[in-house]
């Protein structure tokens, strides 16, 4: 059985702890690491009966445990790049929550790190575990449905400024950016994966009238997609009340893919509709964590089977750091 640690118990944590609990019986959950006692409080009081540990401060003890495979990393961004190095030092496989550092760099020298220590590194990017995605991502792959001639993506999510009134929320120091690394990384991953590659032409980002925040809530962009530079556009933002689903349109030769949330549909060219995966919350509304952790569940399952030598990781952290070059090209905002 493989044994992991969870370092961090915020926002993020109740969909890996669903997760686990559909992996029992091949995973087990060996420590929870973190140094907020009212954090460790209510871990102890929602989980330590089930999984038999109660969370703990000390990341060296857990680190120390030689049982131990792995950790799943979900602390801040700022801390990521010094506890990711400290876990892969200790000679532990690592998944990682986005953006995996403040920098690109940051994620670029992670995954350096595992490389020369033959450690596995693999970010938590569960959009590209959805099943319509996976089926998509297959078939695009395939070239079943011709050559990339144009899309577009847009991403209208809603953040109360109660969300970013958190200190450090939507700051440089702490998250690293705003809209583009915070949430819509997740969607751009996507697109890129899609559409081979994205470059883009233009774009302005700006800090719109309705958040009080350092970085950008609000970003367009003109882009082309792909080996054949197709035409596109992506539109992202934390602003759009009360928040809708993020859409990708991809135009193929020979059919048109339109992706809402988790559900995928397939237009062909000649009168054919496929409808894949399934409709569902997708966390773009003022509760972050409103979606379903079955694509987390999914992440964490093929991160164990990399452990155990039974599968490839499906995506390691160079996806990640691809996607983040996607962002880099869109400059901080200005006045909005």
């Amino acid at each position: 059985m493989t044994k992991l640690a969870i370092v961090g118990l915020g926002l993020a944590l109740a969909p890996h702890m669903q997760s686990l609990k559909d992996l029992k019986g091949r995973v087990s959950l060996g420590h929870a690491v973190t140094r907020s006692p009212e954090r460790a409080a209510t871990f102890n009081a929602e989980y330590a009966a089930e999984f038999g540990i109660e969370a703990a401060s000390d990341l060296a003890a857990a680190l120390a445990d030689p049982e131990l495979d792995g950790v799943i990393l979900l602390t801040p961004p700022q801390s990521h790049l010094a506890l990711g190095a400290q876990i892969l030092a200790a000679g532990k496989h690592l998944l990682i929550e986005k953006p995996a550092g403040l920098t690109t760099d940051d994620s670029r020298a992670l995954l350096a790190q595992a490389q020369a220590a033959g450690l596995l590194v693999a970010p938590v990017l569960q959009h590209r575990f959805r099943p319509a995605i996976r089926t998509l991502e297959r078939r695009i792959s395939a070239g079943e449905f011709g050559r990339l001639c144009g899309g577009n993506c847009l991403f209208p999510w809603w953040r109360a400024q109660s969300y970013y009134d958190t200190p450090g929320r939507g700051t440089y120091a702490r998250d690293g950016g705003g809209v583009l690394l915070t949430q819509a990384i997740h969607t751009l991953d996507v697109l890129r994966a899609l559409a081979g590659g994205i470059r883009i032409v233009a774009s302005r980002a700006v800090t719109s009238a309705l958040h009080r925040m350092e970085a950008e809530d609000m970003v367009a962009a003109l882009a082309e997609f792909g080996p054949d530079a197709a035409p596109g556009t992506i539109f992202a933002t934390t602003a759009c009340y009360p928040g809708m689903s993020e859409t990708i349109t991809l135009i193929f030769e020979r059919a048109t893919v339109h992706i809402d949330a988790a559900l995928g549909r397939i237009s062909h060219h000649d009168g054919r509709v496929e409808v894949l995966g399934t409709e569902g919350a997708s966390g773009n509304t003022a509760d972050p964590m409103a979606f379903h952790h079955g694509p987390h569940r999914d992440l964490i399952e093929n991160f164990v089977d990399a452990l155990e030598g039974k599968a490839a990781l499906s995506v390691g952290l160079s996806e990640l750091v691809a996607t983040r070059e996607v962002i880099d090209q869109m400059p901080r905002p200005s006045a909005g």
